[in-house]
């Protein structure tokens, strides 16, 4: 029984990892094709592709890594609480990362990712989409 669990866990962990991928992708596409292409403002561009990436994350993560079928007005907003949680928790990685521990910020971005994926993947499962 308790292989079952970790097995399912590893599978919606792999699935989160994916649906993470395609959401930053289609994240920067947006803020690419505002940014470039209708001139938009640096900044809302990205703030717009952000929130796209995390509308299809929410989408896909509901249905596909988590197959949750119950949706009410509260699973949106616990998704949006804990991407920011996360953004703010790596931020705060980042800036100690970067001003105490004078670490470039190419190298602490990739333990922020790795932390916020933590936080995200968890957050994800053992709250928004518990069953």
């Amino acid at each position: 029984m308790k292989e079952a669990k970790y097995s399912l866990a590893g599978t919606q962990f792999f699935k989160f990892v994916t649906v993470g991928i395609l959401s930053t992708s289609l994240n920067y596409f947006c803020f690419y094709v505002l940014f470039s292409f209708f001139s938009l403002n640096y900044m809302l561009s990205s703030a717009t592709g952000y929130l796209f990436g995390v509308f299809v994350g929410f989408i896909i993560n509901k249905g596909w890594t988590f197959q949750y079928q119950n949706i009410t007005v509260k699973e949106p907003l616990q998704y949006i609480t804990v991407y920011t949680f996360s953004l703010l928790l790596g931020l705060a990685l980042l800036r100690l990362l970067v001003s105490k521990l004078n670490i470039p910020p190419e190298i602490a971005n990739v333990a922020t990712i790795a932390l916020t994926t933590i936080t995200n993947f968890s957050g994800l499962k053992f709250w928004v989409f518990r069953k």
